[in-house]
């Protein structure tokens, strides 16, 4: 059961979950449904009446599969991780589980610190998914083979901790001096001291998702997602996604073409968002917008086209140009502080100039909204800093004025 520790509306657009979901019913061997945090009404209801949580897909309970795996993309969700073992009738605590429990599993960017989780959860996959998901299965596969017998728990989770990847809480003690970690020593010779993180070396071998879910209701980023890479060449200091994703890994241009096609046929949607930290590093990016239209993508209107987060200094007009050939909708850049001194702190290297030049591109070939992203709180952080998020946006205004009348800034303050 993959469960996603947030609400359907916010969770469906995962495309991490959304590509496990794939990979693993591709097996023979296996089957995967989704689970979903109930909101506060629905959750009151169900403990009221005894229903646990159950997956969307055939409404299984969360207890009678094998697995329950989540993906964890933000610590403010930690507490909805032990809410759903709770409600899915699961011991909160790993060492009060046994051979009749699900193996409770924490994947996705924010277990690289799994530490605050350990107790609660069995084992924990550092890295990327696409490979690992299957390793796992084909032990826990031969553990059931084998009869499922009683104590064999331990054994089970002593060999999950020798798949590359993967962390079993329960297989190192961890000794700490006051509030301070002192040492994590296995408990067994032949459990790793260390356990690197996964990472897929071509991401050209794993078009997933091929059929990417549609909602049943209104979902955040409600369009086609299509990631182009992994990985970003900027070392932005307060970037976590950054970093872990490393290195930086492209998709063919054709494949991300043929996924998107395959994309907007199975599921209906007019608008296709290309994925990445920076999608306009991507080197195929105008050959693929280019092959965006009604006849490449065999759709009776042009595609709207969404670029997320696009790095300033890597937007052109010829980008422009060929993203604008769809139905216009908004552009994000995201200069994240307000003065050039600031921006050299968190090492996001963008001058006024790169901002003013994306902009004028953007409103230059006729698109009347862009969004700028900022953060404050940040360090070394004056006054000054902050003024200069209100110079640059209103700035930008200006710029956009001069080709419509339409043109609007919006700022998101983080």
């Amino acid at each position: 059961l993959l469960a996603y520790p947030d609400t359907y509306e916010i969770g469906l657009p995962n495309q991490g979950l959304q590509i496990l979901y794939e990979i693993l019913n591709e097996r023979g061997d296996a089957v995967a449904e989704r689970s979903y945090a109930p909101w506060h009404d629905m959750e009151t209801l169900m403990r009221q009446r005894g229903v646990p949580l159950f997956s969307v897909d055939s409404h299984q309970a969360a207890g009678d599969f094998d697995i329950l795996a989540f993906s964890l993309a933000a610590e403010l969700v930690y507490t909805n991780v032990i809410n759903m073992i709770d409600l899915a009738g699961v011991p909160i605590h790993a060492a009060r589980r046994d051979e009749s429990h699900p193996l409770v599993v924490l994947g996705g960017h924010c277990a690289f610190n799994p530490e605050p989780l350990a107790d609660f959860v069995d084992l924990v996959v550092l890295g990327e998914g696409e490979e690992v998901v299957g390793e796992i299965t084909e032990v826990v596969r031969d553990w059931k083979a084998s009869g499922r017998t009683p104590g064999s728990r331990e054994g089970l989770l002593r060999e999950l901790s020798k798949v590359p990847g993967v962390y079993v809480p329960a297989m190192y003690d961890v000794e700490y001096d006051g509030p301070a970690l002192r040492a994590i020593t296995p408990r067994y010779a032949d459990v790793p001291a260390v356990v690197h993180k996964r990472t897929v070396a071509d991401l050209g071998q794993w078009p997933y998702p091929k059929h990417p879910i549609a909602p049943l209701t209104e979902v955040v980023h409600d369009r086609l997602a299509v990631e182009v890479f992994r990985g970003c060449t900027r070392g932005c200091r307060f970037c976590q996604a950054g970093m872990i994703t490393r290195p930086v890994r492209e998709r063919p241009a054709e494949q991300v073409r043929t996924m998107i096609e395959a994309g907007l046929r199975s599921t209906g949607y007019d608008t296709v968002s290309l994925t990445s930290l920076s999608t306009a590093d991507f080197s195929g990016i105008e050959q693929v917008t280019r092959s965006l239209n009604p006849i490449g993508c065999g759709a009776s209107e042009a595609v709207n086209i969404s670029l997320p987060s696009l790095r300033v200094d890597a937007f052109t007009v010829g980008l422009a140009d060929q993203v604008s050939g769809g139905r216009r909708s908004g552009l994000t850049f995201a200069p994240e502080a307000g003065s050039w001194r600031l921006r050299q702190v968190i090492n996001k290297l963008i001058t006024e100039e790169d901002l003013y030049g994306a902009v004028e591109s953007a409103f230059s070939q006729g698109w009347h909204r862009t969004k700028l992203y900022f953060l404050t709180g940040l360090p070394t952080e004056v006054d000054i800093d902050t003024l200069g998020i209100v110079e640059l946006a209103a700035n930008c205004v200006r710029i956009g004025r001069r080709h419509t009348n339409r043109a609007s800034v919006t700022v998101s303050l983080g």
